[in-house]
């Protein structure tokens, strides 16, 4: 079933939040009060006297629990939960949403090591009446989603992709705070998986190898590791064994880059290039005149607005980011689990996979080959 199709309109569903810090407070929070298929009842957190005063965003005390099974045994069982909760908690948290019949959103990054990620993995298969879904939304920013539909469409100009750039890199010291501060492998347990994902879903393949190198800068006080470096290579499942057709990718991550941002996403093919330009919104592109590309004309592809072919909400807007993942959530929800989410676990759990298998090459100086993570789960993966 489509995601590309008139919506029908069915009952409001009911949504507990599980875990109320800082992230779930401004962009989950407000994402679901403005998506009129969803209600907030309930939040969930092991902070009580900030259950004690929700009232400072507009709730009730009455509808905040230490955990999801006081909420279910209170008679408010969900249809929905989002757990924005600490990574490590994550696979308990979901495992309880799932074995009471909740559908469910995890934020990202999907768990902190393999066995954790494939356990989850492995509950909603289990459940396949259940919508599951990871908030990897970059890949519905607009800018990102542009690139990904202008490769698979006819207007593509660059031709056959054959390798990618991919550069994320800033300083923000405030991440080695709070929960954080205990991570080991900081930039690719908590945000890597975005930008996996975005090199995923913007190319149409999979990451098959990695070799990594991860570190912390030799000026850095960290206990934890920030920075990554490692090559990629990405296929479809028809050629993961046909080296000779792998597109290549140089990946390098820094949450203590010095001085000037680094954000520069480049995809080439053989009959030219784009950059993901997200200051003016859209693709800049430089195409080849002459057989060698030694001769290029550049061009200016804009943004297209409607994210998913989604169309526009109630209010006219079109959805992006993680209203796309509500929508999506929403009608999957309708189907009983028939539609999935795009960033459904078993879609995530491959983004999520280049995360462990960056750690795992990076300490064992081995290139990893990632289907070995999925190759024995019981799902019909290539």
């Amino acid at each position: 079933m489509s995601f590309i199709q008139k919506k029908v309109v069915f009952m409001v569903k009911t949504c507990i939040i599980i875990g109320f810090g800082g992230h779930a407070r401004n962009s989950w929070f407000n994402a679901v009060k403005n998506h009129p298929d969803f209600k907030i009842t309930g939040i969930v957190d092991t902070d009580s006297e900030l259950l004690d005063n929700l009232n400072k965003f507009g709730l009730s005390s009455d509808i905040g629990y230490l955990a999801i099974e006081d909420a279910i045994q209170s008679g408010n069982k969900p249809d929905l939960a989002i757990v924005a909760t600490p990574i490590y908690t994550h696979h308990v948290l979901v495992k309880d949403c799932l074995d009471n019949g909740i559908n469910v959103i995890c934020e990202k990054n999907m768990a902190t090591n393999i066995n954790q990620g494939r356990q989850m993995l492995q509950m909603a298969l289990d459940h396949p009446e259940l919508c599951t879904a990871i908030g990897t939304q970059y890949r519905y920013f607009k800018s990102n989603w542009t690139a990904h539909k202008y490769l698979h469409s006819n207007d593509n100009q660059i031709g056959n992709l054959c390798f990618i750039r991919a550069h994320e890199s800033f300083n923000w010291p405030g991440l080695r705070q709070g929960w954080r501060r205990w991570l080991q492998d900081l930039n690719l347990e908590d945000q890597a998986i975005h930008f996996f994902d975005l090199i995923r879903y913007v190319s149409g393949m999979d990451i098959v190898h990695v070799k990594a190198d991860v570190f912390i800068p030799n000026f850095s006080d960290w206990q934890g590791s920030s920075t990554t470096l490692a090559h990629l290579a990405l296929a479809k499942p028809e050629d993961f064994n046909h080296r000779r057709r792998w597109v290549w990718c140089e990946y390098y991550s820094d949450w203590q880059r010095r001085g000037e941002a680094d954000y520069f996403w480049e995809f080439s093919g053989d009959k030219g290039r784009f950059v993901i330009d997200n200051k003016y919104g859209g693709l800049h592109l430089w195409l080849y005149t002459d057989e060698d590309g030694t001769k290029w004309d550049e061009d200016f592809y804009p943004n297209d607005a409607n994210v998913r072919d989604l169309g526009k909400n109630a209010e006219g807007m079109y959805y992006d980011g993680q209203s796309v993942i509500l929508e999506q959530m929403s009608r999957g929800i309708d189907s009983g689990g028939k539609m999935q989410p795009d960033t459904n676990f078993k879609e995530a759990f491959k983004s999520f996979a280049v995360t462990m298998a960056c750690i795992e090459s990076s300490r064992t100086g081995r290139s990893i080959w990632v289907p070995d993570y999925w190759k024995d789960m019981r799902a019909e993966y290539p």
